[in-house]
């Protein structure tokens, strides 16, 4: 996995020239799957389908995350995954000053969880860099996502489950968001964040991708990457480009629930707070959680 920033010579010319060797395949998904065999060697590709096939990984499906002041939910995000056949989590401490460390304590010692802490502004793709870079050759499929999502299978028990109907040689999953709102809280309420926010956005926007992660190519997004081989839905679709916000994948499997707003309470001290990205804190104001 490389980082966008860090390309050598002979990278950004294999790059430039997989575009060159390929820009007259007609078929989108077709280019851009060839585009990145060639980026990432022909034989190397090959190689990692043989080795992945007859592979048995330490973690068949993991979840990487940076969070910051998230012991509200984090019991309730980690049990729900869990119950939904993940079985490995990698948590980025980006500093909390709650109880986050006392909450994972006995998920820690069960081997649940690996917890770093990693404090400082703009931390978000550095700790997925670090996830990526730890665990390549121990998990087969990585799903990095946040806090306030949950992926949720629709017609089957767990995501391994589904995730074994289809093709075993995908190299990126994208998984759409489904957009839940405050369900008219002003603020928090007690019980469960899955039963008391229960409406969501009649159209979505938004991807979050599970990879193979030995064939990634660049991390520079939080949403979809370049990979070796083919990118596709949840259908086993093969994708060529699926926009995040006008045109993304179906969810009729897979999906991912997103709880962007909580409550107004909760919506606005997490906007008070900023980003894990270092984004503006205007990307959430009033006028987002009205929308």
């Amino acid at each position: 996995m490389i980082e966008k920033n860090n390309l050598t010579f002979i990278q950004k010319y294999r790059k430039y020239l997989s575009i060159f060797l390929t820009f007259w395949i007609p078929s989108k998904c077709y280019r851009r799957a060839f585009r990145g065999i060639l980026r990432f060697g022909i034989f190397n590709y090959l190689s990692v389908l043989k080795t992945d096939k007859k592979t048995i990984f330490e973690n068949e499906v993991a979840i990487g995350a940076i969070m910051k002041d998230e012991g509200p939910y984090l019991k309730e995000w980690l049990d729900f995954h869990i119950l939904v056949g993940i079985k490995k989590f990698f948590l980025y401490d980006n500093g909390s000053t709650d109880n986050t460390l006392e909450i994972l304590k006995p998920y820690i010692e069960q081997g649940i969880v690996e917890y770093h802490f990693f404090p400082g502004s703009k931390m978000q793709l550095p700790a997925y860099h670090d996830i990526i870079k730890n665990h390549t050759n121990d998990t087969r499929y990585l799903a990095l996502i946040d806090l306030d999502e949950f992926l949720v299978p629709v017609n089957h028990k767990t995501v391994p489950e589904f995730l074994h109907t289809l093709p075993q040689n995908f190299a990126q999953l994208l998984v759409t968001w489904v957009i839940y709102g405050s369900a008219g809280h002003k603020t928090k309420p007690d019980g469960l964040l899955i039963e008391n926010y229960k409406y969501h956005a009649l159209h979505t926007w938004g991807i979050k991708a599970i990879i193979n992660p030995r064939l990634l190519l660049e991390y520079t997004c939080l949403h979809q990457n370049a990979v070796a081989g083919w990118t596709i839905d949840n259908n086993g679709k093969k994708l060529g480009r699926a926009h995040q916000t006008k045109n993304p994948p179906a969810y009729n499997n897979l999906r991912l629930n997103h709880y962007f707003t909580k409550s107004y309470e909760e919506y606005m001290a997490k906007y008070r707070r900023g980003t894990a990205t270092g984004q503006s804190s205007e990307y959430r104001n009033a006028e987002k959680f009205k929308q």
